[in-house]
């Protein structure tokens, strides 16, 4: 392995510390709102209607938790961590089993559980694993000698 494959894994390694860091933070809030995030003086300046702004505040979090299920298990994967030994499968088990601990940790510090929100991350983790899997054959295609 060379010095920037090295590098690159250390970066993956740190950007999924830095996501999960923050997803964590974040999910483990009571009182956790996506609404303060929003720029609501320069969408509305920009001409978004409020009801739109309205309907993206109440279902952000099923981009956040599909697209974040899909970025943690691609990260998992290309970060190469040895307890995970490069298989698609275990990562993907990985993922599923962190999406519950997320949605008990939510329990126990007294917010809601969302279904939801357990099967968004699962599905986007699965999608996931899919596009591994399918990169996997491709390359095992491409490598083989004829």
């Amino acid at each position: 392995m060379n010095h920037a494959q090295i590098e690159t894994k250390w970066f993956y390694r740190i950007l999924l510390i830095s996501i999960v860091g923050l997803g964590s933070y974040l999910a483990l809030q009571p009182q956790y709102n996506f609404s303060h995030w929003m720029p609501h003086r320069a969408l509305r300046s920009a001409g978004v209607p409020y009801n739109a702004i309205l309907w993206f505040e109440q279902n952000a979090d099923i981009a956040l938790h599909l697209l974040g299920g899909l970025l943690i298990t691609a990260l998992l994967y290309a970060s190469d961590l040895p307890l995970l030994r490069q298989s698609a499968a275990t990562v993907l088990a990985c993922m599923v089993g962190l999406c519950l601990l997320a949605e008990i940790l939510q329990f126990a510090v007294g917010r809601d559980v969302e279904l939801k929100d357990l099967l968004l991350g699962i599905s986007g983790s699965f999608m996931a694993y899919l596009a591994i899997k399918q990169k996997n054959k491709i390359n095992r295609h491409h490598t083989r000698t004829y």
